[in-house]
């Protein structure tokens, strides 16, 4: 049994591999995309993990919660239809439209960057990120008001006893003109508005104001994000910078990759020993940043079958944000399925005060949410909507804002997949990118065809005007 069960893990991760190496073109590091990407997260928090609990491997902390034996191997079957259908997917659209995948991303890859409308643009940066610092600012009052630190210099001074988890908690909370402005202007502003100036900096090379503004915003970023102390999100957010570099160079020098993880190993090291990790015992693959890597969201996907319906109810798209549910005519109140999970199998962190959620493969929201069938939808969903995306944006012009949110955008669908499907259904932050995306990129055309001749035909007029008057 054990032997069939092996070959069928070699199998399945070979064929999953090929697929998305047709969907994405290249799986080249070097040379990533929104495809590839996806791919290394899934091998990586998803189908290592549930290959090696299929074949026996039930130590982590996790596994001891479930209550039904069967969930072990539909999670596996789950992950593997997963692995292969929706690279699938995505092979059989492009098809359908007939774009060729490996011709497109080169093409882009080799194609100059444009530069236009600079100016214009550099001052909308300037003017924005400077709010955006301004309430980050304000933030930081509002934090050290809550808790009498600034979470940097936590960071930095880390005093014994001190509990990251129950710290986050606290300044979750802080939200100084609104947790949507917040998001707004933290989460979202600042670190959007560096990677236009880092584009910017980048495409220009001897622009001085842009690298100044990049260096601003870039440092002011980081404070945000480190400033409730959640491990990932930094590296999330310096990996964007990366495929900024990609996308105007053409590819990734390999000298930078390989100074990319040396930072990433460092800095896990560093936040892992703040937050008390013992490092002394050699590598733990159970604990610490590889088992939360390998283990974490598997066995959380475990925990999603394991709960609904036996235990649970499906909660029939509560999951969306409220104003999904009130457009779609959800009835009910919104519940994500990893608090849901949390909340069941969490209860000591839950009384606690440090838990927060448990987060998995998307598929496992859509099980929560919809059953099988809406499982099998979401893989064939999400799959599109990659498909789509990426189909898009490389017929749009190449140049530094567009590089920016191309490369913002990846980033997030990436992650998203492994935080919650009804993400990929509604979210306020990605409809307010491509709207601003959709207007960045109309403005030339309704300026040359509208504005453009209008001002121009009144400052002729004037002009005329005061000569006759003269």
């Amino acid at each position: 049994m054990i032997v069939l069960k092996i070959i069928l893990v070699v199998v399945g991760i070979a064929v999953s591999v090929f697929l998305f190496r047709r969907a994405a073109s290249t799986i080249d590091i070097g040379k990533i995309n929104v495809i590839s990407y996806i791919m290394y997260l899934f091998l990586a928090q998803s189908m290592i993990g549930a290959s090696m609990v299929y074949l026996g491997d039930r130590n982590h902390y996790t596994m001891k919660y479930v209550l039904h034996e069967a969930s072990f191997d539909i999670m596996f079957y789950s992950t593997l239809a997963t692995a292969i259908l929706f690279p699938l997917t995505i092979c059989v659209i492009y098809r359908l439209l007939r774009f060729n995948m490996k011709e497109a991303y080169a093409g882009y890859l080799q194609k100059a960057t444009n530069v236009r409308f600079e100016k214009k643009i550099f001052w909308a940066v300037a003017v924005i990120g400077f709010l955006c610092v301004g309430f980050l600012l304000l933030y930081m009052i509002a934090i050290y008001r809550k808790v009498h630190y600034f979470p940097i210099m936590r960071l930095l001074r880390t005093p014994s006893g001190f509990d990251m988890a129950i710290e986050r908690q606290l300044i979750t909370s802080v939200a100084p003109l609104g947790e949507r402005i917040t998001n707004l202007a933290l989460h979202l502003g600042l670190p959007l508005l560096s990677y236009v100036a880092f584009a910017y900096a980048w495409a220009l090379k001897k622009s001085l104001r842009w690298w100044i503004a990049a260096v601003v915003l870039i440092g002011s970023s980081v404070l945000g994000l480190t400033s409730n102390f959640e491990k990932s999100p930094v590296i999330f957010y310096l990996f964007v910078l990366l495929l900024v570099i990609l996308y105007i160079r053409g590819r990734l020098p390999k000298l930078l990759i390989w100074g990319f993880i040396g930072v990433i190993v460092l800095y896990m090291v560093f936040i892992y020993g703040k937050s008390g990790f013992d490092f002394s015992g050699g590598i733990d693959i159970y604990n610490g940043p590889i088992g939360r890597t390998v283990f974490t969201q598997v066995g959380t996907m475990i925990l999603h079958f394991d709960l609904f319906p036996d235990i649970l109810p499906f909660l029939s798209g509560r999951s969306i944000s409220p104003t999904a549910m009130k457009i779609l005519g959800i009835e009910g109140s919104p519940v994500r399925s990893a608090k849901a999970v949390m909340d069941f199998y969490g209860s000591e962190k839950v009384y606690e005060g440090t838990g927060g959620v448990m987060n998995t493969l998307w598929i496992g929201e859509a099980y929560a949410n919809f059953g099988y069938i809406g499982m099998v939808f979401s893989i064939l969903y999400v799959a599109a909507f990659i498909a789509m995306f990426v189909f898009v944006f490389l017929r749009l012009q190449k140049n530094p804002f567009n590089i920016a949110v191309f490369a913002f955008l990846t980033n997030s669908f990436a992650h998203n997949t492994q935080t919650g499907f009804t993400d990929f259904i509604y979210n306020f932050q990605f409809i307010l990118v491509i709207a601003l995306t959709i207007a960045v990129n109309l403005f030339p055309k309704v300026w040359r065809k509208y504005l453009g001749p209008r001002i121009s035909g009144r400052k002729q007029k004037q002009k005329s005007s005061k000569e006759e008057s003269a």
